[in-house]
C-alpha cells in the first residue's frame, strides 16, 4: 500500500471524509478513483451524522486518557477535534519517505548515502536503518512513530491507539525539531528551497535498463525506474515540513496513512 502523510482532525480522519492527493487530482480532472482497503474493499466516508459524532467522542476520550497517563494540563491543551476543520495532505510514498530515514541513519552512523533506490525499496529493509533503529538515537523517525500529537511533550512514547492497536506515538516539537536538525546537519536550506523540493525534485525516474541475458532474445528487454536518493530524500523532508507546520499551526495531529 502507499504512504500519505495527513495533518487534521482524527475525527475526520477516522470518518474518512477526506481525500488524499490521488483522490484530489482525479476529481479535479474527472476520474473516478476508488480506494480500497488491504482486502481489497472500497473505502468510503461515513456519511452519517451520528456515527461522526460517536468517532468524535471517542477519540476525545482517548486524549483525555492519553493526557491523564502523560499528566498533561488537558483544559488549556486538548486539540480541536471538530470533524469539519481543513486538513493537509500529501504523498510521499514509501520510496521517498524511506530515503528520507535512510538519509538521517546514514547522517548519523557516518555512512555513504546510497546514490540510487529503486521504485519499491523500502527503507525498513536495508542494514543501515535496522542498525540505528536498534540504536534508540532518539529520534522518532527512527522509532516507528507514525502519530504526532500538538502537545507540549518532548517525547516518544508508547500507548494505546484511537484504533486499539499498542505502539510508539511522539508530538509535533519533536518532529519539528528533528526535521529543523536535518537541515541544520546537511543542507542548511531556506524555506523557499525546501518548498521547491516538492516540486522540482519529486519522483524523477532514471529509466536502467536490465542487463542482457543469454535468453533475453526470446523477450522483450524490461527496464527498472531508479531514483536519486537524496532527491527523494529532500521530496519528503519538504512534505513533512508543510505537514507539521500546518499541524502546529492549526493544533491538530499529524500521521501516517497507508
Amino acid at each position: 500500500m502507499g504512504l500519505d502523510i495527513y495533518a487534521g482532525s482524527l475525527t475526520r480522519y477516522y470518518s474518512r471524509n477526506w481525500k488524499n492527493r490521488p483522490q484530489q487530482w482525479a476529481e479535479a480532472n474527472g476520474v473516478k478513483c476508488v480506494m480500497t482497503d488491504a482486502h481489497g474493499n472500497e473505502i468510503k466516508p461515513v456519511e452519517d451524522k451520528a456515527e461522526i459524532m460517536r468517532i468524535q467522542d471517542a477519540v476525545c476520550q482517548w486524549a483525555r486518557t492519553l493526557f491523564e497517563y502523560l499528566g498533561a494540563c488537558l483544559p488549556d491543551q486538548l486539540w480541536k477535534e471538530a470533524p469539519e476543520l481543513g486538513y493537509f495532505t500529501d504523498k510521499p510514498d514509501w520510496e521517498a519517505y524511506g530515503a528520507l530515514i535512510m538519509l538521517l541513519a546514514c547522517h548519523l552512523q557516518n555512512r555513504p548515502l546510497p546514490e540510487y533506490v529503486e521504485k519499491g525499496w523500502r527503507a525498513s529493509d536495508d542494514a543501515v536503518v535496522k542498525e540505528s533503529m536498534a540504536q534508540k538515537s532518539g529520534f522518532s523517525l527512527l522509532s516507528e512513530v507514525n502519530l504526532w500529537l500538538p502537545i507540549d511533550e518532548m517525547s516518544i512514547f508508547t500507548t494505546n491507539k484511537p484504533t486499539g492497536d499498542v505502539g510508539p506515538v511522539s508530538t509535533l516539537i519533536v518532529l519539528k525539531g528533528e526535521l529543523e536538525e536535518i537541515n541544520r546537519r546537511i543542507w542548511g536550506a531556506d524555506e523557499a528551497t525546501i518548498k521547491s523540493w516538492r516540486l522540482d525534485k519529486y519522483y524523477t525516474p532514471l529509466p536502467v535498463q536490465q542487463k542482457k541475458s543469454l535468453f533475453s532474445f526470446l523477450r522483450r528487454k524490461k527496464a527498472t525506474e531508479k531514483y536519486r536518493t537524496e532527491d527523494l530524500a529532500q521530496a519528503a523532508f519538504s512534505i513533512l515540513y508543510e505537514a507539521v507546520n500546518f499541524a502546529i499551526e492549526h493544533k491538530v495531529p499529524l500521521l501516517l496513512d497507508y
